[in-house]
């Protein structure tokens, strides 16, 4: 899979998606920045087949807000610490899910990982 790291993310989300065998992309590669509309960053991530990995509780969101069909994962990671609770979660994400599935929102918490189906998926 391939992961657009979004928001407020450490070097060992990346290190950690590719020590699971995966590939990250970065905004930049897809000439978005932080001003983005959240709108037009899940645009550029369908065009491009990006699942997305964030922070950005807005970023989470905007599939619901905008009423977007994203076709994608969304992985959402809603933690307060830094590299190593990232980078854990991350492991917690890929040891109960090898592949997260398309139409989803992953969110992974200091204790779980949930579930929810993204709109348009049903």
């Amino acid at each position: 899979m391939r992961f657009l790291l979004i928001g407020n993310l450490t070097p060992a989300v990346a290190a950690a998606i590719v020590r699971h065998g995966h590939q990250t992309a970065t905004p930049e590669s897809l000439h978005l920045t932080e001003v983005t509309p959240k709108d037009d960053v899940l645009k550029a991530a369908t065009k491009a087949q990006l699942d997305i990995v964030t922070a950005d509780p807005e970023m989470a969101d905007a599939p619901f807000k905008h009423d977007f069909y994203f076709q994608r994962s969304i992985v959402f990671l809603q933690l307060t610490g830094g590299d190593i609770e990232q980078d854990d979660a991350i492991d917690r994400l890929f040891t109960r899910y090898k592949a997260p599935k398309p139409k989803r929102l992953y969110t992974v918490t200091e204790g779980r990982v949930k579930v929810r189906q993204l709109p348009g998926s049903i």
